[in-house]
């Protein structure tokens, strides 16, 4: 058995006890927060865009990643859509509103996911002690209430040959998992943020931000 193999064997275990990559029912409980929010923009303002309260200049966002992955089989941004597309999906079929989807939630989302690809961790606080509530904070996204969802997966296991089979693995981790689901359901939630990262190995993780961005808005059905 050569040094290599014991050397991937190791990292697999290693990955598996730290629960890295393990099944989304058994990854930390969603996180909830709440707040008092800042005030509404005046009428004079710019116009809220995506369905939220504060404007592009009250929220800092982190700088833009590089890329979504390094690897060349697969778009993430549509894994990233397709998600979006089939959380609504559930929502519409319980009853509920659609979210509306801020680019600018997701890319807070996805900082978490590749922070959590590149130092391999699965957690709602990363290792330096960073939280859900802090990444808010540091961006001045205001949200009445907001939940976390995060997951890990592999990109070419036998369920997640496609882009489609991945964000529906994602999906459905997420269904079976009682409290991942209660967030999606949440009636009150308006806005929403999918980040997603893929490593090198692929690895891939997915951060869901739920926001209640706008207690006015009402969404779509």
């Amino acid at each position: 058995m050569s040094h290599k193999y014991n050397l991937i064997v190791a990292l697999i275990a290693l990955l598996l006890l730290s629960g890295c990559l393990s099944p989304v029912g058994s990854n930390s409980e969603p996180v909830v927060r709440t707040y008092t929010p800042s005030p509404m923009v005046d009428a004079e303002s710019e116009l809220p865009n995506f369905g939220h309260n504060q404007t592009n200049d009250e929220i800092t966002t982190p700088k833009k990643l590089d890329n979504k992955t390094t690897r060349s089989d697969l778009n993430v941004t549509t894994v990233e859509i397709l998600l979006n597309q089939k959380l609504n999906s559930h929502r519409r079929n319980n009853d509920l509103s659609r979210l509306v989807s801020d680019p600018r939630l997701a890319r807070i989302a996805r900082h978490h996911s590749y922070d959590m690809a590149n130092r391999e961790y699965i957690n709602h606080t990363s290792p330096d002690g960073v939280t859900f509530g802090d990444r808010l904070l540091n961006a001045n996204y205001d949200c009445l209430s907001s939940r976390e969802n995060i997951a890990g997966r592999y990109w070419k296991a036998e369920n997640t040959q496609t882009e489609e089979e991945l964000a529906e693995a994602f999906l459905r981790g997420f269904i079976h998992s009682p409290e991942h689901n209660t967030a999606m359901v949440n009636p009150d939630m308006t806005t929403v943020g999918i980040g997603i990262y893929v490593a090198k190995d692929g690895r891939a993780y997915v951060t869901m931000n739920l926001c209640d961005a706008d207690p006015t808005n009402e969404g779509e059905k």
